[in-house]
């Protein structure tokens, strides 16, 4: 019997994620769609506990031995088989309704080619949310323009057509920041790139803490956004994923 084939899969990439995997996964895994879904953990040479407790969870294991993002999503894409891919983080999680509000989206809109959503903080306080706010807009806003609105779609909720991603060289394994700007270039080339700001996830704060890393991101998003390289791709390895 031909095993049917799932509408979404969702990939996770991981590295040292022993504190986040499982509630992220337990969110995808809850989301109670009337789709079929696969859930694929690309695990990132993780030195921590992550690998066994994916395998307790039930999801789909692949193990990356290139060290960065944009290899792990690669690895986890690779063998993905639904129509369309989601991509998150490992500290993601999606609220119920989440993958019906962007088949929606893409049912209504035959042009669409990629979506994401903005983030909202789950474990900040209150001045680091009201700064997300602003920032998220005005950062989305000056990445639209200097791009010509060729990218958007960030690799913390961000779905695409597989079809449309084989005909791409897909991710760039090289790449351990941007990995989700560059191919929405790649893809813009099929048609639109849309970042909807009424679809929503929830996400960690603990990326965004005011030191260097965060201004090597930001410079490397402006960068990106402007000509499609980033200004810096080698990233303190515990910020790899």
């Amino acid at each position: 019997m031909k095993e049917k084939q799932p509408l979404f899969s969702i990939v996770v990439p991981a590295y040292n994620e022993e504190k986040f995997i499982v509630p992220c996964v337990e969110s995808l895994k809850n989301l109670r769609s009337n789709f079929d879904i696969e859930i694929i953990v690309a695990d990132n040479n993780s030195t921590d506990n992550t690998v066994n407790i994916v395998r307790e969870l039930g999801v789909v294991l692949v193990q990356e031995k290139r060290q960065g993002v944009g290899a792990a999503r690669r690895a986890g894409t690779s063998i993905a088989k639904g129509e369309f891919i989601v991509h998150v983080d490992a500290d993601t999680r999606l609220p119920e309704g989440y993958l019906e509000k962007v088949y929606n989206r893409f049912q209504s809109n035959k042009k669409l080619v990629c979506i994401g959503g903005q983030f909202i903080f789950y474990d900040a306080p209150v001045w680091k949310r009201v700064l997300r706010f602003f920032n998220h807009w005005s950062l989305w806003l000056f990445a639209v323009s200097v791009s010509f609105g060729k990218v958007g779609p960030m690799g913390n909720n961000m779905t695409f057509k597989k079809d449309l991603y084989d005909q791409t060289d897909g991710f760039d394994k090289r790449l351990r920041y941007g990995e989700d700007m560059d191919l929405c270039r790649k893809l813009s080339v099929f048609g639109k790139i849309r970042l909807d700001m009424s679809l929503k996830c929830q996400v960690s704060v603990r990326r965004f803490v005011l030191d260097k890393r965060l201004w090597d991101y930001f410079l490397n998003f402006i960068k990106m956004s402007m000509v499609g390289k980033p200004r810096k791709n080698v990233l303190p390895h515990s910020e790899d994923i």
